[in-house]
């Protein structure tokens, strides 16, 4: 009899100082600015060549066993209710954005895009929160994901059998994506496997592609990443199927796409098992999807890692999902370093599914490259973890 009451208060006092000390960091991280300061005290020691954050990579992510395990997640819908939001819009339809909804976010985010979504029943609903989440800019590596779905969503096949062959080499559709993804260069640069991915259609049938999932009729969608393909006219083929072959070479452009393109077609692919058929991405099957989600866990940049660190919940939620890209540079055109990160997150928290997916753009001036790299690489940190600390506590509406 005293070895159970003793258990009981065991278990009663570790759930309780657990509760406690999850509520006391959640209030801490009402602190931006000591929030901004302790994350930019990870980046002693790093430069624009190598960020604490951003270049964290997934094997050193504390929630890297659970990738394999977000396919089946993502069949789990968050069972919320999102006050007077519409239904999640068709393809091809344009949502309407609160552009007020994040003015929260510091000043060095210099475009966004916040999407949640739920239901309580009936049809899936979203609400869209956005800052300048319309205006075309340089997304960089972050729009790698569009030619990845475009090929998948493109072809009558499964995907884990596929390869990208030509010049005499042949590689793994998957192990191309994952590379992609990873930075890991097993097989060639992230650039050059992008670069090649986007040779399947002509740059403006690309765009066309784009523009007709989003609504958004500007999108521009036209260039590479600063290196030739590694392939140049490469093959999708499936054991001696030939699924696609290269496109003809047409005049290339910019890559000048809006958050919210990016944090659309993420939600799209988060979302795809809870959304009708007319909001799908047209032509993505599940079981390729449950593959690239997988593929999308790996990401480099760990912004939500830390976070959810921060914010003193990590060893409370179940279910996670975290799919992301990053993208990075330096421009000499606008004198400053840019950052993009794109994710689709989700967990559970206290009994209740939490769901959102964000693209946050943020750019700092400095006239110092290396300083500029890591401040925004903290800053873009401390603004994921104000998101996912307003999603928790239900002050993101």
């Amino acid at each position: 009899m005293i070895d159970l009451l003793i258990e009981w208060l065991t278990g009663f006092f570790y759930d309780f100082f657990k509760f406690f000390g999850e509520a006391n960091a959640l209030e801490i991280a009402k602190d931006r600015q000591r929030v901004f300061k302790e994350f930019l005290k990870l980046e002693e020691g790093f430069n624009g060549d190598k960020l604490a954050i951003l270049d964290k990579g997934i094997k050193n992510s504390p929630f890297r066993m659970q990738v394999e395990s977000y396919p089946e997640r993502l069949t789990q819908k968050p069972a919320v209710a999102i006050a007077g939001a519409p239904s999640y819009p068709d393809v091809g339809k344009l949502p309407l954005i609160d552009e007020q909804g994040l003015e929260f976010l510091h000043p060095d985010i210099k475009h966004a895009c916040v999407c949640i979504g739920g239901t309580n029943e009936g049809p899936f609903k979203a609400r869209w929160l956005g800052r300048n989440a319309l205006d075309r800019e340089e997304c960089w590596s972050a729009t790698k994901i569009i030619p990845i779905l475009n090929i998948v969503c493109s072809i009558d096949a499964d995907i884990s059998t596929c390869t990208v062959r030509g010049d005499g080499k042949s590689f793994g559709f998957l192990n191309v994506v994952e590379d992609i993804i990873t930075y890991e260069e097993k097989i060639a640069s992230s650039n050059a496997l992008s670069a090649m991915l986007k040779r399947f259609q002509t740059y403006t049938a690309l765009e066309a592609w784009l523009r007709g999932i989003t609504g958004n009729e500007y999108a521009i969608f036209r260039g590479l990443y600063g290196e030739a393909p590694a392939i140049a006219a490469p093959e999708l083929v499936e054991q001696d199927r030939v699924l696609l072959t290269a496109a003809p070479e047409t005049e290339k452009g910019d890559n000048s796409v809006t958050t919210y393109d990016l944090t659309r077609i993420i939600s799209m692919l988060g979302w795809h098992y809870h959304l009708p058929r007319s909001a799908q991405l047209p032509g993505m099957k599940w079981n390729n999807l449950k593959l690239i989600a997988r593929t999308l866990g790996k990401d480099t940049a760990r912004y939500t890692d830390v976070a959810l660190e921060k914010l003193g919940i990590r060893e409370s939620i179940s279910n996670l999902i975290i799919l992301s890209k990053l993208g990075f540079g330096t421009t000499k055109y606008r004198k400053r370093t840019e950052l993009t990160y794109t994710c689709f997150v989700q967990f559970s928290y206290q009994g209740r599914l939490k769901s959102v997916a964000m693209t946050l753009r943020g750019a700092k001036a400095l006239g110092d490259s290396d300083r500029e790299a890591v401040e925004i690489d903290a800053r873009m940190a401390a603004e994921v973890t104000e998101i996912l600390r307003r999603l928790v506590t239900d002050e993101l509406k």
